[in-house]
């Protein structure tokens, strides 16, 4: 493929952080935003706060004062929240609304004259959340869910434009997030409602590169067909 601009989102750990190594092994100038800056070498690291309108429309001008384009706005960037739905805070609902569905609407916004200017493609990272019902995720799946319908919506919307939207759906994913959600399980789960959050595929959690791998290729060439698609990748979870 030839070069391309590339923005992604979380890019500091994780899925975020894989994805932008792959992208940037394929040749692509890839722009990581975070709001830290250990994002991985060769990835031109911009500072950004996908909960705040403008973090989010200053790291977009930092990289349209460089370039014409976007090519591809990939949506990685994300928190977890896990425990009883009577628990969950205001601050916690809103905290998790911000970067999980509204972070992403904005980055949306804000890219899209340059995405349009190249025909570019959006990739978002929802959950198997936005899926299928899972137990004591009320918040998460809640903005999950509408991130996976956002895209469905944009992708038809933004067709006539020639503007590919579409997500991929992560199931149990070894990244430091997964780890959050293990430290708050409540001590009386019933086993039965736990069982929805187990793949039927058994031996061990998905890779983040797994996970990049389907966000590339959703991203290229090969996939200039598929739009609204949105990818299960949950071993068989949903």
């Amino acid at each position: 493929m030839s070069e391309r601009v590339v923005v992604l989102t979380g890019a500091a750990s994780g899925i975020g952080f894989a994805t932008a190594e792959l992208f940037r092994d394929l040749g692509d100038t890839v722009y990581g935003l975070d709001i830290t800056p250990t994002v991985p070498d060769g990835v031109t690291y911009v500072e950004c706060d996908v909960a705040q309108r403008t973090s989010v429309d200053a790291a977009i001008a930092t990289v349209t004062a460089d370039h014409d384009h976007i090519d591809v706005l990939a949506n990685i960037a994300g928190i977890v929240q896990f425990g009883r739905f009577h628990t969950i805070t205001d601050a916690e609902w809103d905290r998790v609304q911000a970067i999980d569905l509204k972070g992403p609407f904005m980055l949306m916004q804000a890219a899209l004259p340059w995405l349009k200017a190249c025909r570019g493609n959006v990739v978002n990272v929802s959950s198997v959340a936005g899926n299928a019902p899972q137990p004591y995720a009320a918040a998460y799946s809640a903005a999950k869910g509408g991130l996976t319908m956002m895209t469905r919506s944009l992708a038809l919307e933004l067709s006539p434009d020639r503007v590919r939207v579409n997500a991929v759906c992560p199931g149990t994913t070894a990244t430091p997030l997964v780890d959050e959600v293990a430290a708050k399980f409540p001590d009386d789960l019933d086993p039965r409602v736990m069982d929805r959050l187990m793949m039927m595929l058994p031996g061990r959690s998905i890779t983040p590169a797994e996970i990049g791998s389907a966000v590339v290729y959703l991203a290229s060439a090969e996939a200039r067909m598929i739009t609204g698609s949105v990818l299960a990748f949950d071993g068989g979870m949903s």
